[in-house]
């Protein structure tokens, strides 16, 4: 029987290989965009349907569009963060790493009231506490740079697969508290993604990362005549959605 999906995370498709599936740009838990738009999710449907006419797979084809911003969504949404500027005398990774860890801090407060308010955190895949995220944001700034610093103590994984779930606590951390910021409605999740890969410092350390593993997979793919090196691939702490950093897209 021909089968069709659609897939949220491409990179989960691209090892599963299906036969047929459509990439979609959207949040999770929205594999047809927002709510109440029936004509996008129309569209969506007949983008998916059209994919039974292909003879051959597997397949991943990308949707073409974004979601529409509706008044859910909040594109006017902002989350303030009282940071200072970047120090000029310290050297730049050292001065991103206390910026981000003065960004932490100043979320905590957000975040310990999105817990009690709520009762649970998603928190926690790495085996650690919120109470880490200090040591956490340490890490990924010192590994952004190019340092090899030992990892937490506790993980529930070994290194350096640790690294995707101290990236997905990291979220969890920063999406939380951002939706306890006094005197604002939470937006629509495209909205909150947006302003974490491209208004943070953590954003900024995620992209930093992400290079840095790439560039050495790539280095050391070379370094084998080509062939990929054993083991799974790097680790990518940024969705294919936010692929591109911020200043590397056109307005």
């Amino acid at each position: 029987m021909p089968t069709a999906g659609i897939s949220l995370v491409r990179e989960h498709t691209e090892k599963m290989n299906p036969p047929r599936s459509l990439w979609v740009p959207f949040e999770l838990g929205r594999p047809l965009g927002v709510p109440n738009e029936p004509e996008f999710q129309m569209d969506v449907l007949r983008s998916l349907l059209g994919l039974f006419a292909r003879e051959s797979g597997p397949i991943i084809e990308d949707y073409p569009h974004d979601a529409p911003v509706t008044a859910e969504s909040d594109a006017a949404w902002s989350c303030t963060l009282p940071l200072p500027p970047l120090e000029s005398t310290s050297t730049p990774a050292e001065a991103l790493k206390q910026s981000l860890l003065q960004e932490v801090g100043a979320l905590a407060p957000w975040y310990a009231e999105s817990v009690r308010r709520l009762g649970r955190s998603s928190f926690g895949l790495s085996g650690l506490t919120p109470d880490s995220m200090p040591e956490i944001a340490t890490f990924m700034a010192d590994m952004s740079s190019g340092t090899n610093p030992d990892p937490p103590a506790g993980l529930s994984e070994p290194f350096p697969g640790a690294t995707r779930f101290m990236a997905d606590d990291v979220k969890a951390y920063y999406m939380e508290a951002a939706n306890e910021q006094p005197g604002a409605l939470p937006p629509g999740g495209d909205r909150m993604w947006t302003w974490f890969f491209h208004e943070t410092r953590m954003g900024q350390v995620l992209y930093d990362l992400r290079d840095r593993l790439a560039a050495e997979h790539a280095g050391k793919t070379e370094a084998n005549g080509g062939q990929p090196p054993p083991g799974p691939p790097p680790v990518n702490p940024v969705p294919q959605r936010f692929a591109k950093r911020p200043e590397a897209i056109a307005h």
